[in-house]
């Protein structure tokens, strides 16, 4: 048996506390029941806050190989409702408050690995889709204030408007990732029912599971500081507290985010040399986005993914959804029709405190 004096056993104590939370599991968030080590340098932002408050998820951008394959996986597994299929692009609902989904076929070039990808296995399918883009609703709204403020910070808006009652505008973050900027709420988005068919034959039998809220996404930045602060100054993003590595984001009611330091941001953290750039030049990405869906018991989703073969092959071979028990978040990571990697939870409103 190992004998501590107290001051060793302080100290030991002392260290471990300082260990950033990402060390101990791959997501950590604030608020998550795991020890961090809390960054309280006050963000920068990038230019004068916009005051606006982010109200809805609009939509996620979703580009695979196969749209269809990926839009009847998704309405089966996740309860997700195909809204519309216009034979290059399917538009499902993802939950009562969570907005839509685009998703497009034509992808060309797989996506580079994402940092929380590590701990998936080395026999995970090959990745054959991206996350590229998100659009929120916010509020208040003024087609020509809400551009007017987009140029007076540099951010060179182009339109994106759909029919008499729909406005956007399309900007690039610091990393130059899709955001969109929209008058969406539920009320103008959700006039009539989803009820178009699905794009292709279902995958299996369909589980029953209703989406009600979006977790978090997962995104990798170089600078996550730099990245927070624009989302906080532009779209109104309450951000807590970081741990050297990552932050935690609450977006309104609707949604959560980790911002995270990515493969070059851990690389120069280490005095390592980076990963080359993307030749997109798009330096941030979604690793991964977890969905809470009503009703959990783990045992229950479990075996539900298992009999779907919805899994990943683990290191002892076995064909296992992945688990994710972090404090109070029950979850597991699965690979969707096109290997990208899915994380299903029992999160289904914001933290608190």
């Amino acid at each position: 048996m190992i004998r501590f004096n107290r001051r060793e056993l302080l100290a030991t104590l002392a260290a471990i506390a300082a260990v950033p939370a990402h060390m101990f599991g791959q997501d950590a968030p604030a608020g998550r029941g795991q020890q961090q080590q809390r960054d309280t340098t006050p963000l920068v932002p990038p230019f004068e806050p916009t005051g606006w408050k982010t109200v809805w998820l609009d939509h996620l951008n979703y580009q695979c190989v196969d749209y269809k394959k990926a839009a009847a996986f998704y309405a089966t597994l996740m309860g997700w409702k195909v809204r519309s299929d216009d034979g290059k692009q399917a538009v499902l609902d993802i939950g009562e408050d969570s907005g839509g989904i685009v998703i497009r076929g034509g992808l060309a070039a797989p996506p580079p690995a994402a940092i929380t990808d590590a701990g998936l296995g080395a026999n995970r399918p090959k990745v054959q889709a991206v996350f590229d883009g998100f659009a929120w609703g916010i509020e208040p709204w003024d087609t020509d204030a809400v551009k007017a403020a987009l140029e007076k910070r540099g951010l060179k808006p182009m339109a994106d408007h759909h029919g008499a009652d729909y406005k956007a505008f399309r900007v690039k973050d610091p990393d130059g990732f899709d955001v969109a900027i929209t008058n969406g709420t539920k009320a103008l988005r959700r006039k009539t029912s989803a009820n178009a068919k699905l794009p292709a034959p279902a995958p299996f039998e369909p589980t029953g599971w209703h989406t009600l809220y979006l977790d978090h996404i997962s995104f990798e930045v170089p600078d996550y500081r730099r990245s927070a602060a624009f989302y906080q100054a532009l779209l109104g993003w309450d951000v807590r507290p970081g741990n050297g590595m990552q932050a935690s984001v609450q977006i309104g009611s609707i949604a959560g985010a980790i911002i995270r330091g990515n493969a070059a941001a851990r690389a120069a953290g280490r005095g390592t040399p980076a990963p080359p750039p993307p030749a997109s030049g798009i330096t941030a990405a979604i690793g991964h986005i977890s969905f809470g869906i009503e009703n959990w018991n783990t045992e229950r989703v479990r075996e539900e993914l298992k009999k779907r073969d919805v899994v990943y092959v683990n290191r002892e071979g076995q064909r296992e959804p992945r688990p994710d028990m972090t404090g109070t978040l029950e979850s597991f990571h699965v690979p969707d029709a096109m290997g990208w990697d899915l994380q299903i939870g029992n999160k289904i409103a914001p933290s608190r405190g």
